[in-house]
């Protein structure tokens, strides 16, 4: 399972192995937009990281691996996010231009998804932030590069990096001022903001 830069599969995949991909892309990044909003997904994170197993591997497509990542994450597989960390990071025997869209693009990402899933919302922060700048390289579509800009921005107000929190949810609403998302960040930002002065 793979896909070009326009995420879609490649061309000569049957329509079926399409779809799946299609399928795996969305549930990983639906179910972590959830987790984010604090919904209780079940088990549907197993099922998710069970779509991925055959096609996320760390040398072939850091796109698929990214999305493998937070699936694992979700379904509780440590093992296999360190598996493919490492992979990006020694890229043995994979072609030049995967190993640097690899280690320049993916691994950010996953070490900063992998942060935030166990609460180091600084590293999270400080991987996820520069990674915002250079994820066009994956060429997919707004919504799944958005997940980076949710993300960090979450990561920045449960850390308590109030400005950066503030300026980031300003970014977001500046594109979508009426989206509710959007602007329940920008006050819980500020609300952090106020408290941290405060307490100074």
């Amino acid at each position: 399972m793979r896909s070009d830069r326009q995420g879609n599969a490649l061309p000569g995949a049957s329509p079926e192995a399409a779809a799946a991909f299609d399928r795996a892309l969305d549930a990983s990044a639906i179910l972590w937009r959830l987790q984010l909003c604090g919904h209780d997904v079940g088990d549907r994170w197993i099922e998710a990281a069970k779509a991925w197993d055959a096609h996320a591997d760390g040398r072939t497509y850091p796109f698929n691996d990214w999305h493998a990542v937070m699936a694992y994450l979700g379904a509780g597989r440590q093992a296999d996010v360190e598996r493919i960390a490492t992979a990006l990071r020694q890229a043995e025997g994979v072609p030049a231009e995967v190993c640097e869209w690899g280690r320049r693009t993916a691994l950010p990402l996953v070490e900063g998804f992998a942060a935030f899933w166990r609460g180091d919302y600084a590293t999270a922060v400080e991987r996820l932030h520069g990674a915002r700048f250079i994820a066009n390289s994956f060429g997919a579509s707004h919504a799944q590069r958005d997940i980076i800009d949710w993300t960090v921005t979450e990561a920045a107000i449960r850390a308590g990096m109030s400005g950066m929190a503030e300026a980031l949810a300003n970014e977001r609403r500046a594109l979508k001022p009426h989206s509710p998302i959007n602007r329940g960040f920008l006050g819980r930002a500020r609300l952090a903001g106020t408290a941290a002065a405060a307490a100074a």
